[in-house]
């Protein structure tokens, strides 16, 4: 499998990967994509999380149709990594054999179709490209019918298996982030009245549990929280499973400097906790915040040990194993928070060592766009979290794709953003406490 580089080169694979995707399969799902995030800035961040790449896939097959070529001024690096992944995409479907081919054909339709679009895909091809830079011949077990993990690769006497696991940010959320946003749309008539009267509040909601997807059973919050935006009244409303608490905007944001989406939620995680999330219309006259949290704790480590565990057992325990995981919406920046390593770190020792996973060399944690310009290209960073007790003895060398390591400061320096604390990389806490006959 050889790398594309050029725009011109990319170009080429681009009718190709259309015809395999159907050319109107793929302009219709577009066409709803572009009427979606339309709707409304909230839509639009939906869309923007979860399809960015059929989007930019498909702006460079405009592009391609109206100039006969790619563009260097229109090739940021969603773009780039958008034809990356249809180059990788058809070279893989080239090296299947007919059963794979079919397969693959069938995984693209179907992540056309999906809520989460291609994340879980770009994830095994972005590790199928990873290792073929890495001079490594590869084989793709799953989609051929072979064997039930993504990718074998060889060289010389190094040989491996990856297993894949795509997860949303949301799994074990009590609140998901593209329903908390459809429920901030429902309210965007209302924030008008806000707008009239020139108040600026905070609308803090504390559900009982969780945020149901089911409009239906959002039914009495919509209806409280509209009411209360409409008619302006202050206090507090206290169902059996949300309360609502009217705020002063200008006191609970005193000091506080907030310059984009990013800077709102961390100034709102900072005030009301990790797991609440923040949207709604604020002007510098007037407006509303929707802060919404639940009064019961997020679980977000049961989905991804469980994830983990189910990849272990996909392996052939013949080779060294290595599980990918890819995370769908977090920034390249929050590889490198703390609580995400030690959650990643804990978690991975848990395999290893509690449920037995001496077969798997390593676990690989990278994000879905987490996109980051390198040595003139675009990269995917990812942190790795190596088997103290491997079964199979590897050096960093033998496969530097998963067991490469880089100091901190130059990680950092690679995405662009500080270090958010000293000594990163060190997950610190004591082996001898797993059980290793569990």
């Amino acid at each position: 499998m050889v790398r594309a580089t050029t725009l011109d080169d990319l170009a080429t694979y681009l009718p190709r990967f259309l015809s395999m995707v159907g050319r109107k399969r793929w302009f219709k799902r577009l066409d709803q994509l572009d009427v979606e995030q339309r709707r409304s800035p909230f839509r639009w961040k939906i869309v923007a999380d979860y399809h960015w790449l059929e989007l930019a896939i498909g702006f460079q097959c405009d592009v391609l149709a109206k100039e006969g070529r790619l563009l260097p001024e229109y090739a940021d690096m969603q773009v780039r990594a958008g034809l990356h992944f249809v180059a990788t995409v058809v070279e893989v479907h080239d090296a299947l054999n007919e059963k794979g081919k079919n397969v693959l054909v069938g995984r693209l339709r179907d992540a056309l179709k999906a809520e989460t679009g291609f994340a879980a895909l770009y994830l095994e091809m972005d590790v199928a490209q990873r290792l073929a830079i890495d001079g490594f011949h590869l084989e793709f077990p799953d989609l051929e019918g072979t064997a039930q993990f993504d990718l074998a690769f060889s060289l010389g006497s190094i040989s491996g298996e990856v297993e894949c696991k795509s997860l949303s940010a949301d799994a074990g959320r009590k609140i998901h982030r593209k329903d908390f946003y459809r429920f901030i749309e429902e309210m965007t008539p209302a924030f008008a009245t806000q707008m009239e009267r020139s108040r600026r509040e905070i609308m803090l909601i504390e559900l009982a549990d969780r945020l149901s997807a089911n409009l239906g059973e959002q039914k009495q919050l919509r209806h409280t929280v509209r009411d209360m935006l409409s008619n302006g009244k202050a206090g507090n409303a206290a169902p059996s499973s949300f309360e609502i608490t009217m705020l002063n905007f200008d006191e609970e944001m005193r000091g506080i400097t907030i310059i984009d989406q990013r800077s709102l939620n961390a100034a709102c995680q900072s005030r009301w906790g990790p797991n609440c999330h923040a949207a709604g219309a604020i002007t510098d006259e007037a407006g509303c915040l929707i802060v919404m949290r639940s009064k019961k704790e997020d679980d977000t480590s049961k989905p991804l040990l469980a994830a983990m565990r189910k990849a272990a057992t996909q392996f052939s325990g013949d080779r060294p194993a290595f599980i990918a995981v890819q995370f769908d919406e977090i920034n390249p920046a929050d590889l490198m928070l703390p609580h995400v390593r030690r959650r990643a770190g804990l978690l991975s020792y848990a395999l290893f060592l509690q449920y037995g996973a001496e077969h798997v060399n390593a676990t690989c944690f990278s994000s879905f766009d987490g996109l980051v310009e390198h040595d003139d290209n675009v990269a995917s960073p990812s942190f790795c979290v190596p088997n103290p007790r491997p079964r199979f003895s590897l050096r960093p060398a033998d496969i530097p794709t998963f067991l490469y390591s880089i100091p901190d400061q130059q990680f950092a320096d690679i995405i662009g953003a500080p270090l958010p604390a000293p000594n990163i990389s060190y997950i610190p806490f004591d082996t001898s406490n797993f059980d290793e006959a569990s």
